[in-house]
């Protein structure tokens, strides 16, 4: 995993500093399928989801220079690919009346800001970080690899209450720390679901 970590971190460091195509290549080839996989998991929409995946990899290479990953590149990416279904669902709600919300490229359509979501996911990453580490492990389980209650119990050799009452305990934290801001409060539903 070390590995695989420095190496994403060169990848990223040969895309912001050299423009690297080979780089981003081998970073789309690596992280298509497990964000495709996330995305159909989060929207139960095949075209939605294709859409989502293909935002973080045009965001990736736009903002490329900018980019900060505090936790593993896999967390970021998800993170990334979650606060564009957020964006989804806000647009949704606001524009339900319109026909296809898909007629137009769906980064022209959804305007992704990356100074929202760069404050979107350094607050996440602190309020991880603050979580103690059974319930930090847990939460990132849950939220960044879409392992089950039932799997992350027979991971660490836990009962499934003790994995909900784990959960229960992250999103109270989260709370706690978001309580004045009321979209990502909202956001923890994607999050936690």
């Amino acid at each position: 995993m070390a590995n695989s970590r420095s190496s994403d971190t060169e990848l990223l460091r040969l895309m912001a500093s050299h423009n690297d195509q080979r780089a981003f290549n081998t970073i789309f080839d690596h992280y298509w399928d497990e964000l495709y996989h996330l995305a159909i998991m989060k929207s139960k929409c095949p075209d939605l989801a294709q859409d989502l995946t293909q935002e973080v990899f045009i965001n990736l290479w736009k903002y490329r220079k900018t980019i900060q990953v505090k936790s593993t590149f896999s967390a970021y990416l998800a993170t990334m690919l979650k606060y564009g279904f957020f964006k989804h669902l806000a647009k949704q709600g606001k524009e339900s009346t319109k026909g296809d919300f898909l007629e137009e490229p769906y980064h022209e359509e959804h305007g992704f800001s990356i100074m929202e979501f760069n404050e979107l996911y350094h607050k996440i990453s602190k309020i991880t970080t603050s979580l103690p580490p059974r319930c930090k492990a847990i939460f990132e389980m849950s939220s960044f690899q879409q392992m089950s209650v039932e799997e992350i119990a027979t991971n660490f050799k836990i009962s499934t209450s003790t994995v909900r009452n784990q959960l229960a305990r992250a999103r109270e934290v989260f709370r706690e720390q978001l309580t004045e801001d009321v979209t990502l409060i909202v956001l923890l539903a994607i999050f936690f679901h």
